[in-house]
Protein backbone atom coordinates (compact mmCIF):
# COMPACT_ATOMS: atom_id res chain seq x y z
CA UNK A 1 0.00 0.00 0.00
CA UNK A 2 2.87 2.40 0.71
CA UNK A 3 4.36 1.78 -2.72
CA UNK A 4 0.94 2.24 -4.39
CA UNK A 5 0.30 5.53 -2.61
CA UNK A 6 3.72 6.77 -3.64
CA UNK A 7 2.87 6.01 -7.24
CA UNK A 8 -0.37 7.95 -7.12
CA UNK A 9 1.38 10.94 -5.57
CA UNK A 10 3.84 11.07 -8.48
CA UNK A 11 1.19 11.45 -11.20
CA UNK A 12 0.97 14.95 -12.76
CA UNK A 13 -2.01 16.98 -11.67
CA UNK A 14 -4.91 17.18 -14.27
CA UNK A 15 -5.63 20.53 -15.77
CA UNK A 16 -9.20 21.71 -16.20
CA UNK A 17 -10.31 22.37 -19.75
CA UNK A 18 -12.30 25.48 -20.79
CA UNK A 19 -15.79 24.63 -21.94
CA UNK A 20 -15.34 27.10 -24.76
CA UNK A 21 -12.17 25.28 -26.06
CA UNK A 22 -11.89 23.27 -29.24
CA UNK A 23 -13.24 19.79 -28.45
CA UNK A 24 -11.65 18.31 -31.55
CA UNK A 25 -8.27 19.72 -30.60
CA UNK A 26 -8.72 18.27 -27.09
CA UNK A 27 -9.53 14.81 -28.42
CA UNK A 28 -6.53 14.98 -30.76
CA UNK A 29 -4.26 15.99 -27.86
CA UNK A 30 -5.50 13.02 -25.79
CA UNK A 31 -4.94 10.67 -28.71
CA UNK A 32 -1.39 11.93 -29.23
CA UNK A 33 -0.32 12.32 -25.55
CA UNK A 34 -2.36 9.58 -23.84
CA UNK A 35 -0.09 6.76 -25.01
CA UNK A 36 3.08 8.51 -23.77
CA UNK A 37 1.46 9.27 -20.43
CA UNK A 38 0.35 5.62 -20.03
CA UNK A 39 3.86 4.39 -20.78
CA UNK A 40 5.32 6.91 -18.31
CA UNK A 41 2.89 5.86 -15.62
CA UNK A 42 3.63 2.16 -16.26
CA UNK A 43 7.40 2.74 -16.08
CA UNK A 44 7.01 4.75 -12.89
CA UNK A 45 4.75 2.09 -11.30
CA UNK A 46 6.95 -0.83 -12.24
CA UNK A 47 10.09 1.00 -11.16
CA UNK A 48 8.65 1.84 -7.80
CA UNK A 49 7.40 -1.74 -7.32
CA UNK A 50 10.87 -3.03 -8.07
CA UNK A 51 12.41 -0.58 -5.63
CA UNK A 52 10.02 -1.72 -2.89
CA UNK A 53 10.56 -5.52 -3.40
CA UNK A 54 14.32 -5.48 -3.68
CA UNK A 55 15.09 -5.35 0.11
CA UNK A 56 12.66 -8.21 0.75
CA UNK A 57 14.31 -10.30 -1.96
CA UNK A 58 17.78 -9.61 -0.55
CA UNK A 59 16.60 -10.48 2.99
CA UNK A 60 15.16 -13.78 1.81
CA UNK A 61 18.38 -14.55 -0.02
CA UNK A 62 20.49 -13.84 3.08
CA UNK A 63 18.23 -15.96 5.29
CA UNK A 64 18.36 -18.84 2.82
CA UNK A 65 22.15 -18.66 2.74
CA UNK A 66 22.29 -18.59 6.54
CA UNK A 67 20.02 -21.66 6.86
CA UNK A 68 22.08 -23.51 4.25
CA UNK A 69 25.37 -22.73 6.03
CA UNK A 70 23.88 -23.67 9.43
CA UNK A 71 22.81 -27.12 8.29
CA UNK A 72 26.10 -27.68 6.52
CA UNK A 73 27.99 -26.84 9.73
CA UNK A 74 25.63 -29.01 11.78
CA UNK A 75 26.52 -31.97 9.60
CA UNK A 76 30.20 -31.37 10.36
CA UNK A 77 29.65 -31.57 14.15
CA UNK A 78 30.50 -35.10 15.33
CA UNK A 79 27.42 -36.84 16.65
CA UNK A 80 27.46 -38.94 19.79
CA UNK A 81 27.16 -42.54 18.62
CA UNK A 82 24.24 -44.62 19.83
CA UNK A 83 25.52 -46.78 22.70
CA UNK A 84 25.94 -50.46 21.96
CA UNK A 85 23.90 -52.70 24.24
CA UNK A 86 25.74 -55.91 25.09
CA UNK A 87 22.69 -58.16 25.10
CA UNK A 88 21.42 -57.75 21.54
CA UNK A 89 18.20 -59.31 20.29
CA UNK A 90 20.20 -62.17 18.77
CA UNK A 91 22.27 -62.91 21.90
CA UNK A 92 21.85 -66.23 23.68
CA UNK A 93 19.75 -65.62 26.80
CA UNK A 94 19.74 -69.14 28.21
CA UNK A 95 21.47 -68.55 31.55
CA UNK A 96 22.31 -72.23 31.98
CA UNK A 97 24.67 -71.91 28.98
CA UNK A 98 26.79 -69.37 30.90
CA UNK A 99 26.42 -70.53 34.50
CA UNK A 100 26.70 -74.30 33.81
CA UNK A 101 24.95 -75.22 37.07
CA UNK A 102 26.23 -78.81 37.16
CA UNK A 103 29.88 -78.00 36.51
CA UNK A 104 32.71 -76.52 38.55
CA UNK A 105 33.39 -73.06 37.10
CA UNK A 106 35.25 -71.09 39.78
CA UNK A 107 38.70 -69.89 38.74
CA UNK A 108 39.55 -68.98 42.35
CA UNK A 109 37.53 -69.70 45.47
CA UNK A 110 37.75 -69.78 49.28
CA UNK A 111 38.47 -73.16 50.80
CA UNK A 112 36.92 -74.53 54.00
CA UNK A 113 35.10 -71.22 54.58
CA UNK A 114 31.83 -72.90 55.47
CA UNK A 115 33.06 -76.06 57.19
CA UNK A 116 31.47 -74.55 60.28
CA UNK A 117 28.24 -73.18 58.73
CA UNK A 118 27.72 -69.48 59.52
CA UNK A 119 24.50 -67.89 60.63
CA UNK A 120 24.84 -65.53 57.65
CA UNK A 121 27.15 -65.68 54.64
CA UNK A 122 27.78 -62.18 53.23
CA UNK A 123 28.42 -62.11 49.49
CA UNK A 124 30.00 -58.89 48.20
CA UNK A 125 30.02 -58.49 44.39
CA UNK A 126 33.02 -56.34 43.53
CA UNK A 127 34.66 -55.05 40.35
CA UNK A 128 38.12 -56.41 39.58
CA UNK A 129 39.86 -53.07 40.11
CA UNK A 130 38.05 -52.22 43.37
CA UNK A 131 40.86 -53.52 45.57
CA UNK A 132 40.74 -50.39 47.78
CA UNK A 133 37.05 -50.95 48.52
CA UNK A 134 37.65 -54.59 49.41
CA UNK A 135 40.64 -53.72 51.58
CA UNK A 136 38.63 -51.04 53.43
CA UNK A 137 35.79 -53.47 54.12
CA UNK A 138 38.28 -55.96 55.56
CA UNK A 139 39.69 -53.26 57.84
CA UNK A 140 36.26 -52.13 59.01
CA UNK A 141 32.92 -53.96 59.11
CA UNK A 142 34.49 -57.08 57.57
CA UNK A 143 35.92 -57.77 61.03
CA UNK A 144 32.34 -58.52 62.08
CA UNK A 145 32.34 -61.18 59.36
CA UNK A 146 35.48 -62.98 60.45
CA UNK A 147 38.24 -61.00 58.73
CA UNK A 148 41.52 -61.33 60.62
CA UNK A 149 42.76 -57.75 60.98
CA UNK A 150 46.33 -58.91 61.58
CA UNK A 151 46.40 -60.35 58.05
CA UNK A 152 45.32 -56.99 56.63
CA UNK A 153 47.91 -55.04 58.59
CA UNK A 154 50.68 -57.56 57.91
CA UNK A 155 50.29 -57.04 54.20
CA UNK A 156 50.33 -53.25 54.36
CA UNK A 157 53.14 -51.81 52.24
CA UNK A 158 54.21 -48.24 51.67
CA UNK A 159 52.09 -46.91 48.80
CA UNK A 160 53.17 -44.20 46.37
CA UNK A 161 53.81 -40.83 48.04
CA UNK A 162 50.63 -39.22 46.69
CA UNK A 163 48.50 -41.81 48.50
CA UNK A 164 50.31 -41.82 51.84
CA UNK A 165 47.95 -39.37 53.49
CA UNK A 166 44.84 -41.39 52.66
CA UNK A 167 46.32 -44.72 53.74
CA UNK A 168 47.66 -43.30 57.02
CA UNK A 169 44.27 -41.87 57.81
CA UNK A 170 42.68 -45.27 57.29
CA UNK A 171 45.27 -47.01 59.49
CA UNK A 172 44.88 -44.45 62.27
CA UNK A 173 41.13 -45.04 62.62
CA UNK A 174 41.20 -48.81 62.88
CA UNK A 175 39.62 -50.27 66.00
CA UNK A 176 38.37 -53.74 66.87
CA UNK A 177 34.68 -54.01 67.66
CA UNK A 178 32.83 -56.52 69.81
CA UNK A 179 31.72 -59.55 67.76
CA UNK A 180 28.12 -59.89 66.55
CA UNK A 181 25.79 -62.33 68.33
CA UNK A 182 26.16 -65.05 65.68
CA UNK A 183 28.87 -66.21 63.32
CA UNK A 184 29.20 -64.46 59.96
CA UNK A 185 31.46 -65.11 56.96
CA UNK A 186 32.23 -62.91 53.97
CA UNK A 187 33.16 -63.61 50.33
CA UNK A 188 34.08 -61.11 47.59
CA UNK A 189 32.68 -62.18 44.22
CA UNK A 190 34.49 -61.16 41.02
CA UNK A 191 34.33 -62.13 37.38
CA UNK A 192 37.26 -62.68 35.08
CA UNK A 193 38.93 -60.00 33.02
CA UNK A 194 38.30 -59.88 29.27
CA UNK A 195 41.21 -60.92 27.08
CA UNK A 196 43.97 -63.50 27.28
CA UNK A 197 44.65 -63.04 31.02
CA UNK A 198 41.45 -63.73 32.95
CA UNK A 199 43.25 -63.52 36.32
CA UNK A 200 45.62 -60.73 37.27
CA UNK A 201 48.56 -61.37 39.57
CA UNK A 202 47.15 -58.93 42.12
CA UNK A 203 43.82 -60.78 42.37
CA UNK A 204 45.60 -64.12 42.72
CA UNK A 205 47.76 -62.68 45.50
CA UNK A 206 44.73 -61.13 47.22
CA UNK A 207 43.00 -64.49 47.18
CA UNK A 208 46.08 -66.22 48.59
CA UNK A 209 46.46 -63.74 51.46
CA UNK A 210 42.87 -63.46 52.64
CA UNK A 211 41.11 -66.57 51.36
CA UNK A 212 37.90 -64.62 50.78
CA UNK A 213 37.94 -64.06 47.00
CA UNK A 214 35.74 -65.98 44.58
CA UNK A 215 36.38 -65.48 40.83
CA UNK A 216 33.83 -67.06 38.51
CA UNK A 217 34.12 -67.76 34.79
CA UNK A 218 32.29 -64.83 33.19
CA UNK A 219 33.42 -61.42 31.95
CA UNK A 220 33.00 -58.90 34.75
CA UNK A 221 30.84 -56.02 33.46
CA UNK A 222 27.76 -54.02 34.46
CA UNK A 223 25.43 -55.75 32.00
CA UNK A 224 26.64 -59.13 33.32
CA UNK A 225 25.58 -58.45 36.91
CA UNK A 226 22.74 -60.94 36.60
CA UNK A 227 25.26 -63.63 35.72
CA UNK A 228 27.28 -62.57 38.77
CA UNK A 229 24.27 -62.97 41.04
CA UNK A 230 23.32 -66.38 39.63
CA UNK A 231 26.94 -67.53 40.03
CA UNK A 232 26.65 -66.34 43.64
CA UNK A 233 23.63 -68.60 44.20
CA UNK A 234 25.42 -71.48 42.52
CA UNK A 235 28.50 -71.16 44.75
CA UNK A 236 26.48 -70.82 47.96
CA UNK A 237 24.36 -73.84 47.03
CA UNK A 238 27.45 -75.95 46.32
CA UNK A 239 29.76 -74.77 49.11
CA UNK A 240 27.74 -73.05 51.87
CA UNK A 241 24.26 -74.55 51.65
CA UNK A 242 23.84 -74.81 55.44
CA UNK A 243 24.11 -71.07 56.05
CA UNK A 244 20.84 -69.87 57.56
CA UNK A 245 20.88 -66.60 55.63
CA UNK A 246 22.60 -65.11 52.60
CA UNK A 247 23.24 -61.36 52.46
CA UNK A 248 24.14 -59.79 49.11
CA UNK A 249 25.68 -56.33 49.45
CA UNK A 250 27.64 -53.99 47.15
CA UNK A 251 31.22 -52.96 47.94
CA UNK A 252 30.24 -49.31 48.59
CA UNK A 253 27.97 -50.32 51.46
CA UNK A 254 28.66 -49.97 55.17
CA UNK A 255 27.00 -53.01 56.69
CA UNK A 256 26.15 -53.09 60.39
CA UNK A 257 26.41 -56.86 60.79
CA UNK A 258 25.16 -56.98 64.43
CA UNK A 259 22.05 -55.00 63.48
CA UNK A 260 21.47 -57.33 60.51
CA UNK A 261 21.69 -60.35 62.77
CA UNK A 262 19.44 -58.88 65.46
CA UNK A 263 16.87 -58.12 62.78
CA UNK A 264 17.00 -61.71 61.52
CA UNK A 265 16.90 -63.19 65.02
CA UNK A 266 13.76 -61.19 65.77
CA UNK A 267 11.93 -62.61 62.74
CA UNK A 268 9.14 -65.02 63.58
CA UNK A 269 9.43 -66.66 60.15
CA UNK A 270 12.88 -68.04 59.30
CA UNK A 271 12.03 -69.42 55.85
CA UNK A 272 10.96 -67.89 52.53
CA UNK A 273 12.44 -64.56 53.63
CA UNK A 274 13.54 -62.02 51.03
CA UNK A 275 14.03 -58.55 52.52
CA UNK A 276 15.63 -55.21 51.66
CA UNK A 277 14.48 -51.91 50.17
CA UNK A 278 11.22 -52.65 48.35
CA UNK A 279 10.55 -50.88 45.06
CA UNK A 280 7.03 -50.93 43.61
CA UNK A 281 5.57 -49.82 40.30
CA UNK A 282 8.88 -49.17 38.54
CA UNK A 283 8.63 -48.97 34.76
CA UNK A 284 11.20 -49.99 32.14
CA UNK A 285 13.37 -47.19 30.76
CA UNK A 286 13.63 -47.26 26.97
CA UNK A 287 16.12 -44.42 26.63
CA UNK A 288 19.29 -46.01 25.23
CA UNK A 289 21.50 -43.48 27.04
CA UNK A 290 20.21 -44.52 30.46
CA UNK A 291 22.25 -46.75 32.76
CA UNK A 292 19.05 -48.72 33.34
CA UNK A 293 18.04 -48.99 29.66
CA UNK A 294 15.78 -51.93 28.93
CA UNK A 295 15.11 -52.97 25.32
CA UNK A 296 11.56 -54.07 24.60
CA UNK A 297 12.67 -57.45 23.31
CA UNK A 298 13.95 -58.26 26.83
CA UNK A 299 10.93 -57.05 28.78
CA UNK A 300 7.59 -56.29 27.12
CA UNK A 301 5.41 -55.54 30.13
CA UNK A 302 4.55 -52.02 31.22
CA UNK A 303 6.07 -52.25 34.69
CA UNK A 304 8.39 -54.51 36.66
CA UNK A 305 7.20 -56.84 39.38
CA UNK A 306 7.84 -55.47 42.86
CA UNK A 307 11.51 -56.07 43.69
CA UNK A 308 14.32 -55.21 46.10
CA UNK A 309 17.11 -52.74 45.40
CA UNK A 310 20.25 -54.61 44.39
CA UNK A 311 22.42 -52.46 46.67
CA UNK A 312 21.69 -54.92 49.46
CA UNK A 313 19.18 -57.64 50.30
CA UNK A 314 19.02 -60.73 52.47
CA UNK A 315 17.38 -64.11 51.83
CA UNK A 316 16.82 -67.18 53.96
CA UNK A 317 18.97 -70.16 53.04
CA UNK A 318 16.01 -72.26 51.90
CA UNK A 319 15.43 -69.91 48.94
CA UNK A 320 18.88 -70.34 47.39
CA UNK A 321 18.17 -73.56 45.50
CA UNK A 322 14.68 -72.60 44.33
CA UNK A 323 15.87 -69.19 43.11
CA UNK A 324 18.86 -70.80 41.39
CA UNK A 325 16.72 -73.43 39.66
CA UNK A 326 14.29 -70.75 38.51
CA UNK A 327 17.03 -68.38 37.35
CA UNK A 328 18.72 -70.91 35.06
CA UNK A 329 15.40 -71.61 33.32
CA UNK A 330 14.38 -67.96 32.91
CA UNK A 331 15.55 -65.86 29.92
CA UNK A 332 18.37 -63.49 30.85
CA UNK A 333 17.44 -60.00 32.02
CA UNK A 334 20.35 -57.67 32.73
CA UNK A 335 19.02 -55.75 35.77
CA UNK A 336 19.92 -58.30 38.43
CA UNK A 337 17.71 -56.99 41.22
CA UNK A 338 14.62 -56.92 39.00
CA UNK A 339 15.53 -60.36 37.63
CA UNK A 340 16.19 -62.21 40.89
CA UNK A 341 14.07 -60.50 43.55
CA UNK A 342 11.29 -59.53 41.12
CA UNK A 343 10.87 -61.91 38.19
CA UNK A 344 12.29 -65.10 39.75
CA UNK A 345 10.82 -64.46 43.20
CA UNK A 346 7.39 -63.97 41.64
CA UNK A 347 7.73 -67.28 39.80
CA UNK A 348 8.35 -69.20 43.04
CA UNK A 349 5.60 -67.35 44.89
CA UNK A 350 7.79 -65.29 47.25
CA UNK A 351 6.95 -61.68 48.00
CA UNK A 352 9.95 -59.46 48.78
CA UNK A 353 9.45 -57.39 51.93
CA UNK A 354 10.61 -53.93 52.93
CA UNK A 355 12.93 -53.31 55.88
CA UNK A 356 13.62 -49.72 56.95
CA UNK A 357 17.13 -50.71 57.99
CA UNK A 358 18.02 -51.08 54.29
CA UNK A 359 18.31 -48.16 51.88
CA UNK A 360 19.47 -47.64 48.31
CA UNK A 361 19.69 -43.92 48.99
CA UNK A 362 22.82 -42.49 50.66
CA UNK A 363 22.38 -41.84 54.37
CA UNK A 364 23.98 -39.14 56.47
CA UNK A 365 27.45 -40.40 57.41
CA UNK A 366 26.70 -40.11 61.09
CA UNK A 367 27.38 -42.73 63.77
CA UNK A 368 24.01 -41.81 65.28
CA UNK A 369 22.35 -43.03 62.06
CA UNK A 370 24.51 -46.06 61.38
CA UNK A 371 24.17 -47.42 64.89
CA UNK A 372 20.41 -47.72 64.21
CA UNK A 373 20.35 -49.09 60.66
CA UNK A 374 21.49 -52.21 58.82
CA UNK A 375 23.25 -50.62 55.85
CA UNK A 376 24.06 -47.37 54.11
CA UNK A 377 24.84 -46.89 50.42
CA UNK A 378 27.58 -44.95 48.57
CA UNK A 379 30.02 -44.84 51.48
CA UNK A 380 33.52 -44.07 50.20
CA UNK A 381 36.51 -45.81 51.83
CA UNK A 382 37.63 -42.87 54.01
CA UNK A 383 34.09 -42.35 55.34
CA UNK A 384 33.74 -46.08 55.93
CA UNK A 385 36.81 -46.07 58.15
CA UNK A 386 35.63 -42.95 59.99
CA UNK A 387 32.22 -44.51 60.70
CA UNK A 388 33.82 -47.73 61.89
CA UNK A 389 35.95 -45.82 64.35
CA UNK A 390 33.17 -43.64 65.74
CA UNK A 391 30.79 -46.57 66.17
CA UNK A 392 33.29 -47.97 68.65
CA UNK A 393 33.49 -44.84 70.78
CA UNK A 394 30.84 -44.91 73.53
CA UNK A 395 31.43 -41.22 74.32
CA UNK A 396 30.27 -40.30 70.81
CA UNK A 397 27.31 -42.66 70.73
CA UNK A 398 26.13 -41.42 74.14
CA UNK A 399 25.42 -38.01 72.59
CA UNK A 400 23.03 -39.48 69.98
CA UNK A 401 19.35 -38.66 70.31
CA UNK A 402 16.58 -41.04 69.25
CA UNK A 403 15.91 -40.80 65.53
CA UNK A 404 12.60 -40.22 63.84
CA UNK A 405 11.51 -42.61 61.11
CA UNK A 406 12.10 -39.92 58.46
CA UNK A 407 15.68 -39.46 59.69
CA UNK A 408 16.40 -43.14 59.21
CA UNK A 409 15.07 -43.31 55.66
CA UNK A 410 13.22 -40.79 53.48
CA UNK A 411 11.98 -43.35 50.95
CA UNK A 412 9.02 -45.61 51.65
CA UNK A 413 7.37 -47.89 49.08
CA UNK A 414 3.88 -46.90 47.99
CA UNK A 415 1.24 -48.28 45.63
CA UNK A 416 2.52 -51.83 46.06
CA UNK A 417 -0.03 -54.04 44.33
CA UNK A 418 0.57 -57.78 44.04
CA UNK A 419 -0.69 -60.07 41.32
Amino acid sequence: MACHSEMLASLPASKSHQSNGNDAHHRHHQAMGGGRLGRTIQRTYVGRRSGCSQPVFILLLVLSAFVFIFFQMANLIPRKPTPLFAWTSSAERDIAVYVRPDRHTALLQPTKLCEDPPFVIIMVPSAINNSLERDTIRRTWGQWAGTDLSLVLAGTTQPPQKNNKTIKKQLNVLTVHAPPPRKAKMVFLLGRAAGDRPLSNSVVEESRRFGDVLVEDFVDSYTNLTLKTVFMLKWVQRHCAKAQYVMKVDDDIFLNVPNLQYSLLNKTATTSLLAGTLICGARPIHNQWSKWYTPRYMFREGKYPNYLSGTGYVMSGDLVKSLLDTAVTTPYFHLEDVFLTGICAKKIGVRPSDNIGFSYQPRANSPCVFKEVIMGHEVVPVEMARLWNMLNQPSILAKCNPLKKSQIRSYFPTKCSWS
